[in-house]
């Protein structure tokens, strides 16, 4: 009742009122409604709307690259899954206690080259580990799907290669990065830093774990300290011509 009579603006007629806002209501729920679901007229649709799982969209080959490469690859896709968090900071804590001297800088760097073939013992040596922890150890097929184009998220990605061929650029990427930042080999006091980093696709990867994919892109970098700024208005400015690796 509460609600009814706040709807009431003349006293001399207070039904009328009523049902007058009541309706209107009601219209305006049912019209609010049907817009949300109904397709725009004379609108472009974009043809990502449903490209969102992840799929290669053209140039599909099979190469087989060097180990050294697909280490590289694997080693990325580890260091970001959650489920190998916990055994990439204990390897860590393990390189630093077996080198007590050694500076953080030398340790990551050790980490980095010995945990592939210790995450592998030491998840083939527990029976109690996941079937994905099994298979992420295993690594991925030694034989790789390369594409073209890659659709995801509702975006469109290609390779710097597949671009020259097409009016419209989709390669050019760009990421921020929280790492840590060493002076030198010998620094010990690493800097904790988010730097933006600005590139181009090269090429696109696809790592097959038996049981699942990883899409990895390998990507060239520009030097953020000297080819990129920002002009008077705002507009970030990139050099694509100087790259840094």
């Amino acid at each position: 009742m509460k609600i009814l009579k706040g709807y009431t603006k003349n006293l001399h007629h207070p039904e009328a009122f009523i049902v007058e806002r009541y309706i209107a209501e009601e219209a305006i729920e049912f019209c609010s409604e049907y817009i949300e679901k109904a397709k725009p007229v004379g609108l472009l649709e974009s043809r990502h709307d449903e490209r969102v799982g992840g799929k290669g969209s053209r140039g599909l080959h099979v190469i087989t690259p060097s180990v050294e490469d697909l280490q590289q690859a694997h080693l990325y896709v580890l260091n970001n899954s959650n489920e190998v968090l916990p055994y990439i900071l204990h390897h860590e804590g393990l390189v630093k206690e077996s080198n007590p001297k050694m500076s953080k800088n030398r340790v990551l760097k050790e980490h980095n080259k010995t945990f592939l073939d210790w995450f592998k013992d030491t998840i083939f040596g527990d029976d109690n580990t996941s079937e994905t922890l099994g298979k992420l150890a295993n690594g991925p097929k030694r034989n790789v799907i390369t594409l073209q184009g890659y659709d995801i998220n509702k975006y469109s990605f290609y390779t710097k290669a597949q671009d020259e061929k097409s009016t419209m650029q989709n390669s050019g990427v760009t990421l921020r990065a929280e790492s840590q930042h060493f002076a030198s080999v010998h620094d010990d006091n690493p800097r904790e830093a988010s730097i933006p980093y600005f590139g181009f696709i090269k090429e696109i990867w696809e790592l097959n774990y038996v049981k699942f994919i990883f899409c990895v892109f390998k990507c060239k970098w520009v030097d953020s300290n000297t080819n990129v700024r920002t002009d008077d208005v705002g507009f970030t400015l990139v050099d694509l011509m100087k790259l840094a690796c």
